[in-house]
């Protein structure tokens, strides 16, 4: 899309005001020119979803995807052009939208990533290995909910959060938290006796100057 020397001239504009530095018509139109690609990007998927929604209400029970390569929303596994789904829980490989539809998953699952936690993050946030985390869900001390593959055995697991309040806040219980804190402790306290005895010792030479200042004048 061609962009006119107005809009340049607009965006070199908006740029002074909000970074306080000016730059030139190149790099105006460079910047102009990316922000109308991303613009167009975001259109495009909107009208993408407009007509995936419209579709939805065709087929309620959802559909496959055949316009390219997805990534599901909950194992996100990428998955080639007709083995994706897409319904009114988002989009989905064939298991996941199983266990959704099922109830072994939450359909909000899809949607708030944030409300969970996959295998390989309880390592990378709390430093539970995966044998470790399957054997305290066999123990009940996880809770758990199951993807199962077509075998039956284990696909994903799916730790929610409401579910395992002790992954609510991870920097709080991760090993590498607590380990970083002790030393920090550690680093303040010391810090915090050297500067009480720093300032005992500029305290003490100062009463012995005022004292001695006293005797020359009492001298």
């Amino acid at each position: 899309m061609e962009i006119s020397k107005e809009r340049i001239a607009e965006f070199k504009k908006l740029f002074q005001e909000k970074s306080d530095r000016e730059i030139t018509d190149a790099e105006a139109y460079e910047g102009a020119h990316n922000l109308v690609g991303f613009f167009e990007v975001l259109l495009e998927c909107e009208q993408r979803d407009r007509q995936r929604q419209r579709r939805l209400k065709k087929e309620p029970e959802g559909f496959t995807l055949d316009d390219g390569e997805y990534t599901c929303s909950i194992c996100h596994q990428q998955q080639a052009k007709g083995e994706i789904w897409y319904d009114k829980f988002g989009i989905t490989c064939a298991l996941c939208r199983k266990a959704v539809q099922t109830g072994a998953v939450p359909a909000f699952a899809c949607e708030q990533r944030n409300s969970w936690y996959p295998m390989w993050q309880l390592e990378d946030k709390f430093g539970i290995k995966h044998p470790t985390a399957r054997k305290l869900v066999r123990e009940g001390k996880l809770k758990a909910r199951i993807v199962l593959a077509e075998n039956g055995k284990p696909y994903e697991y799916i730790f929610l959060k409401k579910e395992n309040p002790e992954f609510v806040d991870p920097d709080r219980y991760s090993p590498g938290r607590k380990s970083w804190d002790r030393n920090h402790n550690k680093v303040m306290n010391g810090r915090i006796r050297e500067e009480k005895i720093k300032a005992r010792k500029e305290w003490e030479a100062e009463q012995k100057k005022i004292r001695e200042i006293l005797r020359k004048h009492r001298g």
